[in-house]
């Protein structure tokens, strides 16, 4: 059962108004400029826009890099430190929240101010690549201020050349915040549940003609915190503890211009600190999938895989049910002009959970992310997505549905502004699980 601190402020519904207003006025006022101009004239530039050249544009859904999607003459000019460039920002964002708790009853609503300072520190190598990230991002909430919290995470990632044809690449990360208090598995306790890890990979790729392989090996740490109840009993998230192993390979072969038959396979261990769970059960397992499929790289139209296979997850306890069966990738990212993304994706996998009697869940999820460049300085984004997820042994199933509507305005290469609308909901056949969330937000980010 939820519980829910009390509030502090009662002053919620003027300060809703003013943000709805302010919200509504700010994504007139950044997409006015741009009205009677025809999207595909850019002063007679031929030039693609940055939305269209990325290269896993769906990989940022929250639009955390709305910002170093505008054009080039809208980019800060940072800071030189020799053979890097420090890249600082300054963003604050104001979020209203209609339902905090993520809760299926008694419903609470709050306005949410977040603060993130953050940093890029970028190498300008002729060869070669290493990029250094910080962020931090405090929440101050106005009436159920228990839930205020600083999220921290720093990031690296490096690129040694051997060859033009051949490369190695590493990613570190580390992070500490609190879980989403709508996640499967969260405590629901006093305060949300906070979470620590760190995440390594490794890995290369090289190209011989038609053929490219690729590769990489991987360890992610996740550590839960304990929560403490209303009553102020503790919820002890201990068993939740684990080590994550993966590595996996891909292969493909040009068959003819444009399209490649494709050949991916990937093995993953998961261990758990505590050799047994709240309920008793061994939550160690390891698991495998193996997909082939078509890949496509047609430019400036669509580059992606379609890969479908068989996947299989083998829990140490025999009283937990292995999910195996059909698995399948699929995302593309189709530029249907110089100024727009489109990228559709679907996807099959295996998370782990702790519920009872529950070895896992099989998640199956689509979504679709499209992504506009109105003007130079003015980025469109809109989202959708919808996952079932099943219970593996408990017979049992969720729905989640999540939509979001976002627009960013680069005034100068400096400051900017930007909006969001977003909501998301939950049917669940688990007790208290059921929800409805909207939210509208705008933020302002000054840079160097």
């Amino acid at each position: 059962m939820l519980t829910l601190p009390s509030p502090i402020r009662t002053d919620a519904f003027a300060g809703k108004s003013l943000l709805l207003a302010t919200a509504s006025a700010l994504v007139m006022l950044a997409a006015a400029p741009a009205w009677g101009q025809a999207s595909g004239n850019r002063g007679g530039t031929t030039q693609a826009a940055p939305v269209t050249t990325e290269e896993k544009p769906g990989e940022d859904v929250s639009g955390e890099r709305d910002a170093q999607r505008t054009a080039e003459s809208y980019q800060p000019k940072g800071i030189e430190l020799g053979s890097f460039l420090l890249l600082p920002q300054l963003e604050v964002e104001e979020t209203y929240n209609s339902n905090v708790f993520a809760a299926e009853t008694d419903v609470r609503d709050d306005f949410i101010t977040k603060v993130t300072p953050e940093f890029t520190l970028r190498s300008r190598f002729p060869v070669h690549a290493l990029n250094v990230r910080g962020r931090a991002e405090q929440y101050f909430f106005s009436k159920y201020s228990s839930d205020d919290r600083l999220d921290l995470n720093l990031n690296a990632d490096a690129r040694y050349d051997v060859t033009r044809t051949w490369e190695f690449r590493s990613f570190v990360d580390a992070f500490e915040r609190a879980e989403d208090r709508g996640a499967p598995d969260a405590a629901r306790g006093r305060k949300p549940t906070d979470t620590r890890g760190a995440t390594g990979r490794f890995g290369s790729s090289y190209r011989f003609d038609r053929l490219r392989i690729s590769g990489d090996v991987g360890a992610h740490r996740k550590v839960f915190d304990d929560v403490a109840t209303s009553g102020g009993a503790p919820v002890d998230n201990s068993d939740r503890n684990r080590w994550e192993y993966s590595a996996d390979v891909r292969g493909s072969y040009e068959l003819f211009p444009g399209y490649a038959g494709v050949v991916r396979g990937a093995v993953n261990r998961r261990e758990f600190t505590s050799a047994v769970d709240r309920n008793g059960l061994d939550r160690d397992s390891k698991g495998y999938r193996l997909e082939t499929g078509i890949g496509v790289d047609l430019s400036q139209l669509v580059r992606g895989d379609f890969t479908v296979g068989y996947l299989n997850q083998d829990y140490e306890d025999p009283r937990l049910r292995d999910p195996s069966g059909l698995s399948f990738q699929a995302s593309f990212n189709w530029t249907p002009s110089r100024l727009t993304v489109v990228v559709p994706s679907v996807e099959r996998s295996v998370q782990d959970t702790t519920q009872r009697t529950a070895s896992s869940i099989v998640r199956t999820s689509a979504s679709l992310l499209v992504r506009h460049e109105l003007r130079r300085n003015i980025i469109l984004t809109g989202y959708g997505s919808v996952g079932e997820e099943k219970y593996k042994g408990a017979g049992q199933n969720s729905w989640t549905y999540e939509a979001r509507t976002r627009v960013l305005y680069a005034l100068a290469p400096e400051y900017y502004v930007g909006a969001e609308l977003g909501h998301k909901a939950r049917s669940s056949d688990i007790a208290a699980q059921d929800f409805k969330q909207s939210i509208v937000s705008i933020r302002l980010g000054v840079r160097l």
